[in-house]
C-alpha cells in the first residue's frame, strides 16, 4: 500500500566541472511515479505545486485561485466548485499500488450535500489481487533519465552511448549523489518540468534560483506549428468575448466574458496533463519545459497511447461540459448495486445485482450529476451560470463582473482612457488550443490570440 511518508531513492550523475546533472539513475518506482504525474488533471497539478514556495508554470495557478476565490453564487451548484478544485481522473484508482502516494481525492458527498459518514467498499476492487495494477513496470527495472527528462532503459550500452554523445571523455569527473525523493521533491520536479530544459539540475543543484524570474517564452515561438489563420476560418460554435486592448503595446488588459467562456477556461483544470500533451501534439506542442520529452519517451517505451481506447480525452462521469474541446468526452456513469446485510450490518457496493448471501438486500444506486441543482438529473452542462458575466485579465484572473468596480479596475491597471481600444474576439477550437497551451507557458495568454483576430469595435 502506498504511503505519503515513503521516499524513493535515485542516483544523480553530476558533471563536477559544469555542476550540471548528466542524468538520473532510477528504478521502476520512480518512473511509475513520473508516469502517474502525467495522469493528473491540471487542477491537481496547480494544487500540488501551490503547496510549496516554488515557481508556478504559466498562469495555471491564477486560474485555479480564481475558482477558489469566486463565491458559490457564481457556480451552478456547490459541487461545481469542488469538482474544479479537486478534479478526478479515470486513472486515480490505479495509483494505489505505487510506492509514493500523492492523493488528491475528496470524500464523496451524498445528494444532501453532506460528506459520507462511513467508507463503503467496492467488492470487486477488494477482491482484486494483482498488486501490479496500474504500474508500468511489472518487474524490477532500471532507467536512465536525462536532465531534460528523456527516458531510456538502464542498459550499460545506453549510458556509454549517451556519455559519448555528450563528449564526456573522463568518467572520473562524474560524481554520484544518492537522493531520497518524497512528495515535495516530486512537486518541484513537476513544476520545473513545465518551465525548464534542465529539470534535475534546477531542482537539486540550483535550489536558490526562482524560475519565475526567467523571462517567459515569446508568444510567437510558443504557438509553434499551429497555423492559426487556417484553423480559425470556421465560425460554428464560437464564443464571443469583448476585450479591452492597450494600444501602446497591443496587449489585452482584460475581457468581459459570459459564463460560456469561463466554463471553457475552468474546464482546462479538469484535463489530465497527458491529454493536454496529446491535444497539442501535431498542432504545436509546448515550446518550453521538458515534460513533453517525458510523455513522448514513456509513450514510446510502454506504448501508453496504443493501450487507450477509445481515442480522445476521456474524463470521469459528469466532468465534460458543452463549452470545451470536441475531443473531450465523459465516461458514462457506472452502474452500482448496494448490498446491505441486515444480519451483519455490512454494506458494500458491487457491479452485480446477485446476492452474496440470503440475508442481503440489493438496491440499484443512481449516480446524479453533481453540477445540476435539479434532483435526479443525470446530465447537465457547465460549471458556472451561463447568464453571468465575468472579468478575465490577460493573466487569467477571473472575477465576477458584479464584484468589480470599473473605475477601480482602471486605476489598478494604470491605463489611460486614450490608450484603450475595444474589440470582439471569437473563440473556436483552434483558439481554445492556443489558450490551453498559453495557460501553461505564457504570462499573458489572452494576448496570444490577437495575432489572428480582425478588429471590431464593441462597447465594453
Amino acid at each position: 500500500m502506498a504511503s505519503e511518508s515513503c521516499t524513493i531513492s535515485i542516483k544523480l550523475l553530476i558533471d563536477q566541472e559544469t555542476n550540471k546533472v548528466i542524468l538520473a539513475e532510477a528504478g521502476n518506482d520512480f518512473v511509475d511515479t513520473l508516469r502517474t504525474l502525467l495522469t493528473f488533471p491540471l487542477g491537481n497539478i496547480a494544487r500540488l505545486v501551490g503547496k510549496y514556495p516554488i515557481s508556478q508554470p504559466g498562469c495555471l495557478n491564477n486560474l485555479y485561485n480564481s475558482v477558489e476565490n469566486l463565491g458559490l453564487n457564481s457556480f451552478r451548484s456547490h459541487a461545481c466548485k469542488s469538482m474544479l478544485l479537486y478534479p478526478r481522473s479515470i486513472h486515480e484508482d490505479k495509483s494505489k499500488n505505487l510506492k509514493l502516494l500523492i492523493d488528491f481525492t475528496e470524500p464523496t458527498k451524498c445528494s444532501c450535500g453532506e460528506l459520507m459518514s462511513r467508507e463503503i467498499k467496492l467488492w470487486e476492487r477488494d477482491a482484486a489481487t494483482d498488486e501490479t495494477e496500474g504500474v508500468l513496470c511489472k518487474v524490477e527495472s532500471m532507467f536512465f533519465i536525462t536532465d531534460d527528462l528523456r527516458v531510456m532503459q538502464g542498459f550499460p550500452g545506453h549510458l556509454i552511448n549517451f556519455l559519448s554523445d555528450l563528449g564526456v571523455e573522463n568518467v572520473n569527473h562524474i560524481a554520484v549523489k544518492v537522493l531520497e525523493i518524497g512528495p515535495e521533491e516530486i512537486s518541484h520536479l513537476l513544476s520545473h518540468s513545465l518551465l525548464s530544459k534542465t529539470t534535475f539540475t534546477d531542482v537539486f543543484l540550483r535550489k536558490q534560483e526562482n524560475l519565475s524570474s526567467r523571462p517567459m517564452v515569446d508568444e510567437q515561438f510558443m504557438l509553434g506549428a499551429v497555423n492559426m489563420k487556417e484553423e480559425t476560418t470556421k465560425n460554428d460554435g464560437k464564443i464571443s468575448v469583448n476585450v479591452m486592448l492597450r494600444k501602446s503595446d497591443r496587449k489585452i488588459v482584460c475581457a468581459k466574458a459570459s459564463g460560456n467562456f469561463v466554463d471553457l477556461l475552468f474546464s482546462f483544470l479538469t484535463i489530465p496533463l497527458e491529454s493536454v500533451l496529446e491535444l497539442l501534439r501535431g498542432k504545436g506542442s509546448l515550446a518550453v519545459g521538458s515534460i513533453s520529452n517525458l510523455f513522448t519517451d514513456l509513450d514510446s517505451i510502454f506504448s501508453i497511447t496504443k493501450q487507450k481506447a477509445p481515442k480522445g480525452v476521456i474524463l470521469p462521469p459528469f466532468y465534460s461540459c458543452s463549452n470545451e474541446f470536441p475531443d473531450i468526452k465523459s465516461l458514462q456513469p457506472p452502474e452500482y448495486f448496494c448490498h446491505s446485510d441486515w444480519e451483519t450490518k455490512r454494506i458494500c457496493l458491487s457491479r452485480t445485482h446477485c446476492r452474496f448471501s440470503y440475508t442481503e438486500v440489493v438496491k440499484l444506486l443512481k449516480l446524479l450529476d453533481p453540477k445540476s441543482t435539479k434532483v435526479n438529473t443525470t446530465n447537465s452542462r457547465g460549471y458556472v451560470h451561463s447568464g453571468s458575466l465575468f472579468v478575465v485579465t490577460d493573466d487569467l484572473v477571473v472575477k465576477s463582473l458584479s464584484s468589480v468596480s470599473s473605475i477601480a479596475l482602471l486605476q489598478e491597471i494604470g491605463i489611460r482612457p486614450a490608450d484603450v481600444e475595444q474589440q470582439v474576439i471569437n473563440i473556436g477550437e483552434a483558439e481554445a488550443r492556443a489558450l490551453l497551451r498559453a495557460c501553461l507557458c505564457s504570462s499573458s495568454p489572452l494576448s496570444v490570440l490577437l495575432d489572428v483576430k480582425q478588429p471590431k469595435e464593441e462597447p465594453f
